[in-house]
């Protein structure tokens, strides 16, 4: 059960324009998570789905959604750093729970792209694109 929405952007598929990211998106990509949860037979109660029902909630209650998902992204990965780091405790929570893992990857894949195009670009970042400009000419 693939939702195509959910994991637009992922390795695969880098090009994707992030304005096309929506919070539609992200609501869809955490309920999908949620499902992934619930197929794995956590409970209602358990960590897992209480915070991803907090995280739907709270989106589904924001002002402005769109606003909302950029702070988001901001807050959950400042650098490059920050989105490693998550990753690797996810990958390893979740290493034999494979299509969970599959959907929170796309999930943080979408928050990430969504970060570096709104949040300033860290002094890496920034030499980085000097040497890709200065070598493609």
């Amino acid at each position: 059960m693939t939702d195509n929405r959910s994991s637009v952007i992922n390795e695969q598929n880098p090009d994707v324009m992030t304005q096309d990211i929506t919070w539609k998106m992200i609501e869809s990509a955490q309920i999908k998570i949620m499902r992934e949860a619930f197929n794995q037979r956590y409970k209602k109660d358990s960590q897992i789905i209480r915070d991803y029902a907090t995280y739907i909630k709270n989106l589904r209650n924001a002002e402005n959604k769109d606003e909302y998902i950029k702070y988001t992204a901001i807050t959950l990965f400042p650098n490059e750093e920050a989105y490693n780091r998550r990753m690797a405790r996810y990958r390893k929570w979740y290493q034999n729970k494979r299509e969970l893992l599959v959907s929170v990857e796309n999930l943080y894949n979408l928050y990430f792209s969504l970060s570096k195009e709104v949040r300033p670009m860290t002094e890496t970042e920034i030499e980085e694109a000097i040497e890709e400009v200065l070598f493609d000419e």
